[in-house]
């Protein structure tokens, strides 16, 4: 048995190295970043909630990560013409994990400081989504696209299973915990963008043609894109307060969310076989109904049961609504970039755009709660930005399927 599980090693390398050289390296940097992400995201946020007990800083940290994302996209071109892509690939990857650096080690002494601090960190993380994206498309061939997609999703879901648990039980034993996991995140991000940065990878070409108006049907488009954001946001900071202030400590945020993960890549997996388009509306409209019901129970309270059912419901939901969309947009996309002789690059940064309005809104709903009463907006938020969502989609769906003609 032990010469089977080898031999099968040996093959699942070989065939790695059978890939080029530029693919074999964005895998190991994504895989990098895949495992630094819990570090710099999940734990610095518990890190804000911990050392303050204040929902509204981190609310405040998440606007300006949500405020940058698409202002960044924007620079992000016009840098292209004057740095290497990789090089940029490598500042993004290093902005990202100095923002989480600066929150534990430079403790901000006004709520403003924070806002600062999230719009760094969406400056780096859109630097580095704007650059991944590209550098995936370019150095990726349909010979091998669909392994390089498994194979970076498989080791997403592993580094999302193991390292929150362990981070969180790792802070839990002990008292520079948070100090000593940011730096390894930050240390993990360094050595996934110098991994890119020595790497020979094509700078691309940006020509776009004269902008022209975009069509009604790129508007509904926009229209999702706003709703997405508007379920999306809350996501980042609800499940780690409610699990800090009623539940118990880092380690059980870690397990809670290492469980959810391996939940949520069972069910996205299922659904990704199953799933077509032709029934999209009830799948999109379901999604986020069920972000409306994810919420419900903490109306009467934060008992164990209601955490649970959201911090289940939600992450469920917030996996499936990318999985449900997702391919109507890109078809969406594709017509549009005919329709108008418009570029992909011009209608990616606009629906960046709107996927942010929709979060920077949702958030600002949850910091006018929070600025009347705490609990109230912990118990609220959810449900609310659900409906909220329903109300952006309910114009351009109808008659259980995408009205886009």
């Amino acid at each position: 048995m032990f010469s089977a599980v080898i031999a099968r090693w040996n093959r699942e390398i070989s065939h790695f190295r059978a890939m080029p050289e530029t693919a074999r390296l964005l895998s190991l940097s994504y895989f990098l970043r895949s495992a630094a992400y819990p570090l710099i995201g999940v734990f610095t946020g518990a890190y804000i909630w911990q050392t303050n007990n204040n929902v509204v800083l981190l609310i405040l940290y998440y606007i300006g990560n949500f405020i940058a994302l698409p202002i960044v996209f924007i620079f992000n071109k016009w840098l292209l013409s004057r740095v290497r892509m990789n090089t940029l690939y490598a500042i993004g990857t290093v902005l990202t994990g100095l923002s989480a650096v600066m929150v534990v080690f430079y403790q901000p002494h006004t709520p403003l400081t924070y806002l600062w601090y999230g719009f760094l960190y969406g400056f780096g993380n859109g630097i580095y989504w704007a650059n991944r994206n590209f550098l995936t498309l370019r150095h990726t061939e349909s010979a091998f696209r669909s392994y390089f997609t498994g194979l970076q999703f498989s080791l997403s879901t592993i580094a999302s299973i193991i390292v929150p648990v362990v981070a969180g039980w790792f802070i839990v034993f002990t008292h520079t915990g948070y100090e000593i996991l940011v730096l390894i995140g930050f240390c993990l991000l360094l050595l996934a963008g110098l991994i890119i940065r020595k790497g020979s990878f094509t700078q691309p070409e940006l020509r776009e043609k004269h902008a022209r108006v975009l069509s009604p049907i790129w508007q509904k488009a926009r229209l999702l894109s706003v709703a997405i954001g508007s379920v999306d946001s809350a996501i980042y900071i609800l499940p780690t307060v409610l699990i800090l202030k009623s539940l118990g400590n880092e380690g059980i945020l870690g397990t809670a969310t290492s469980i959810t993960a391996m939940l949520t890549a069972a069910v996205s997996y299922i659904l990704g076989r199953k799933y077509k388009q032709s029934q999209y509306f009830r799948v999109f409209v379901g999604v986020l109904m069920c972000f409306v019901l994810a919420g419900l129970p903490l109306f009467w309270g934060f008992s164990r049961l209601s955490i649970i059912w959201y911090l289940l419901i939600s992450s469920l939901s917030d996996s499936l609504v990318w999985i449900a969309n997702e391919p109507v947009i890109m078809d969406m996309q594709d017509d549009e970039v005919k329709r108008s002789r418009t570029t992909h690059y011009r209608l990616i940064i606009d629906r960046e755009w709107f996927i942010n309005i929709g979060r920077v809104t949702s958030l600002l709903v949850f910091l006018g709660l929070a600025w009347i009463n705490q609990d109230i907006a912990l118990q609220l938020t959810a449900t609310i930005t659900g409906i909220l969502a329903l109300g952006f989609t309910i114009p351009v769906l109808r008659k259980g399927k995408l009205t886009i003609t």
